[in-house]
């Protein structure tokens, strides 16, 4: 099931990507500082946190009525934590992902939701591998589902004053390999468009 997820997060990013490939630079870019909440290894109890930073780009897909845009982002995230919880062993997150975004034009600020799709890439920790067996990284299916809030300070400089994430992802744990995780970032934005 994960190898067709992840097939179709492919296709679907590769058919956006062909839809905004007359424009190779992005309408904007940005970068923020994000704190990640995740649910705990099998048989602890609790969830941990994570640190990092996470970067976005977006392409102008169409421009619709009222202000709305219909635009293909990408995003990159790399959350790290040294320590989960007693275990002796930490993690390092990186997620790629891309999608449709859906972005507003209200009266002083640019509210966004967003659908992406993509790979998570897990290290620096202990992955079941089959029996008793561990190893040191793996890999699985990512959805990003995201809400967010830009504020223009000008015209080519935002910053993004939240930025809310449910994601989701598929790395091995010896339970059921579902990790849903909240990440939630600020940071700034250039527009390189209007």
């Amino acid at each position: 099931m994960s190898k067709v997820c992840v097939l179709f997060a492919a296709l679907l990013c590769m058919a956006l990507s062909s839809a905004a490939q007359t424009q190779l630079l992005p309408n904007s870019a940005g970068l923020r500082y994000s704190e990640q909440i995740s649910n705990g290894p099998t048989g602890s109890c609790g969830c941990f946190t994570l640190q990092g930073v996470a970067a976005d780009a977006s392409w102008k897909l169409l421009q619709l009525p009222r202000g709305v845009a219909l635009d293909l982002a990408g995003d990159f995230g790399l959350e790290d934590t040294s320590k989960i919880h007693d275990s002796g062993y930490g993690l390092t997150l990186a997620t790629y992902t891309a999608g449709p975004r859906i972005t507003f034009k209200a009266p002083s600020s640019r509210p966004f939701v967003q659908a992406l799709f993509g790979l998570a890439h897990g290290f620096d920790s202990e992955f079941p591998s089959g029996g008793n067996n561990l190893k040191t990284s793996a890999n699985s299916f990512a959805l990003d589902l995201s809400a967010g809030l830009d504020y223009p300070v000008n015209p080519h400089l935002s910053l993004r004053v939240v930025q809310v994430d449910y994601l989701r992802t598929a790395l091995p744990n010896n339970s059921n390999n579902w990790q849903n995780n909240l990440r939630i970032g600020a940071g700034i934005t250039l527009r390189f468009g209007h």
